[in-house]
């Protein structure tokens, strides 16, 4: 190669290496995971993906994290992944298709249990898996569930919230749940034993 085809090659190359970190940077942002806490992906490699994001647990810490999360890394796409409580007897990992605030209980003004009042909400469809989220670690889900007109597969303390935070952004969303118990007087112990479990399932997804 001579001395003229050197300097167009390194020239080549000078402007085609910041080309493609942007278009590493651009990939690396094009989505974030988050999951509220470190033990339900104990041992995995999903941050080889992308960013993880920790919440914490409930509504709100779920809420705030999220949102500074989305103007930091400004993503295209949010993914969340945590585990769940079963009342219908379901096992393994499921997307989740509707979200319901299943402790948003104002039903002495006449409004459903699971409707935000004076809003323009409404309960939604049963489409799907339905996730129902409150900040109740739930062990009795007869109980504590009383009240819901629509029919829930699963229990969390997160998801709803994600998924309001990354409406508000006008960011796509989706959620996977790992089912670790079912809801019930064992929930506490069954979900210690299986909280680190899905995370196989949900890297399946990712690949």
């Amino acid at each position: 190669m001579n001395t003229k085809s050197n300097r167009i090659f390194f020239t080549f190359m000078l402007l085609l290496i910041p080309a493609l970190m942007n278009a590493n940077n651009t990939f690396n942002k094009k989505y974030i995971i988050v999951v509220a806490l470190e033990a339900e992906v104990k041992n995995s490699n999903i941050d080889k993906f992308a960013p993880i994001i920790y919440t914490g647990v409930g509504k709100v810490n779920a809420a705030i994290k999220l949102y500074d999360a989305i103007l930091k890394y400004k993503p295209q796409l949010v993914i969340n992944y945590g585990t769940a409580g079963s009342v219908k007897g379901k096992n393994g990992l499921f997307h989740i298709d509707t979200f319901v605030q299943r402790d948003m209980d104002v039903r002495p003004l006449g409004v459903l249990r699971g409707v935000t009042p004076f809003s323009n909400e409404k309960l939604p469809k049963q489409n799907g898996i339905v996730l129902g989220t409150g900040d109740s670690f739930v062990t009795d889900f007869k109980k504590q569930l009383e009240g819901l007109t629509i029919s829930l597969d699963l229990v969390d303390m997160e998801g709803y919230a994600l998924q309001k935070v990354s409406t508000h952004h006008n960011v796509n969303f989706q959620s996977y749940k790992y089912v670790s118990d079912s809801a019930n007087a064992n929930a506490k112990d069954d979900w210690e034993k299986n909280v680190a479990k899905g995370t196989t399932l949900f890297e399946e997804v990712l690949t």
